[in-house]
């Protein structure tokens, strides 16, 4: 059944990465595995896991894939925002407001519409990065719970996107670091192949959302794991240490 379930999981990243445009073989096992591990985890780990939610778990996952590899790439090549009818002076006042509703005159209801402060507003479009840095991140081993706050506090003023790019160039730098500290203590590990870690290396350096970089972390801790069954060393040298045993 589990060999069933992982070429269901494996036929989706698939179909997902050749819809955008990705080809790269090493991409593909590295989003496959990520994935995989992800439905493992809200399995539970059980040996004999509910088969039938697989479905709504793996959507949710390729969501999240989706909407990380289209951000991702949005930021690596961005393009000019077209014109709003606002900036075109051939659109009469009246067109304008017919088609958008938003700017239509409100019809009185008899009490003042609810105004929201710009912060207000800052703070809801930052409640998905939070969470995933309060959780995901720190779950993986990432980050610390005491670092997870310290991040999510130097958010506050900050558009979503302006407070991301900070984030993911300390994740990044983060996850370097915990990667190169393995490598020597381990000699290598997984990543003995100098290609390997310059590979790894490149693919860290292209994360460009929060997303991007617990994908890769993810799939780091599932390589390490895969190495480390594989050569009977258990717990000698774990990546992320401080979380290792949640990360399971």
């Amino acid at each position: 059944m589990k060999e069933s379930v992982d070429m269901n999981i494996a036929a989706e990243v698939v179909m997902l990465l050749a819809r955008l445009g990705v080809r790269d073989a090493r991409c593909l096992r590295i989003y496959q595995d990520a994935v995989r591990q992800a439905i493992e985890h809200e399995t539970g780990g059980q040996e004999e896991p509910d088969w039938s939610a697989l479905p709504t778990m793996l959507q949710r996952q390729l969501v999240l894939l989706e909407t990380s590899l289209r951000d991702s790439a949005a930021r690596r090549s961005p393009v000019a925002a077209a014109q709003s009818a606002d900036a075109d002076p051939t659109v009469p006042t009246e067109d304008k407001a017919a088609r958008n509703p938003a700017r239509r005159r409100p019809l009185s209801s008899g009490h003042a519409p609810e105004v929201r402060s710009m912060e207000e507003k800052l703070h809801d479009e930052r409640l998905p990065i939070q969470q995933l840095l309060r959780e995901d991140c720190v779950h993986v081993g990432l980050i610390d719970p005491k670092t997870a706050e310290r991040l999510v506090g130097n958010m506050t003023g900050k558009t979503s996107r302006d407070a991301e790019l900070e984030i993911v160039e300390h994740l990044r730098q983060h996850l370097q670091d915990q990667v190169k500290g393995f490598i020597r203590k381990a000699k290598g590990g997984p990543w003995g192949d100098p290609r390997t870690q310059e590979d790894l290396r490149k693919d860290i350096h292209a994360a460009r959302s929060v997303r991007s970089v617990l994908m890769l972390a993810r799939q780091v801790v599932k390589e390490y794991q895969t190495w480390e069954q594989e050569h009977g060393r258990h717990g000698i040298l774990g990546l992320f240490s401080p979380r290792r045993k949640l990360a399971r």
